[in-house]
């Protein structure tokens, strides 16, 4: 992401998208979601919720193939969402990353340590941990 999220931005762009009815209600719930959290969310906080809410549509969309409207709607707001969203990194990306951890002698606790501080958000954890079994122990989970 280019750019710092803030409260404020997500009011501004929610003022914009007000002829779109279904981002501007996904705006107005996200919005909502923060001011829970804080009067002044953090980026991280802002992401958190529109992660989550992003994962919520797609656990829905999964269950709701006899009801072609919503799942329509669930998707447009998932590709909106995901705009918000960090890049995730693919698995081959991923082992390429902790592969060069490995090699400079870190444990797990510090390569799942330096994933978070630098990819956060960005990958699958169990995914990571599989991998990290994998290259440290030669195990695969």
């Amino acid at each position: 992401m280019n750019n710092m999220w803030t409260l404020a931005r997500l009011k501004n762009l929610k003022i914009r998208q007000r002829e779109d009815k279904i981002i501007h209600t996904l705006l107005s719930t996200i919005i909502g979601e923060c001011e829970q959290i804080s009067k002044n969310p953090s980026e991280d906080e802002i992401l958190k919720v529109i992660r989550k809410m992003y994962k919520d549509n797609q656990e829905t969309i999964k269950v709701c193939n006899d009801r072609p409207e919503q799942k329509s709607v669930l998707e447009y707001e998932n590709e909106f969402l995901s705009s918000f969203l960090p890049q995730p990194l693919t698995e081959d990306e991923l082992y390429a990353l902790i592969n060069s951890q490995v090699a400079a002698g870190l444990n797990m606790p510090a390569i799942m340590k330096y994933l978070s501080e630098n990819y956060k958000g960005r990958y699958d954890g169990k995914v990571a941990v599989r991998i990290c079994n994998m290259l440290i122990n030669g195990t695969i989970l």
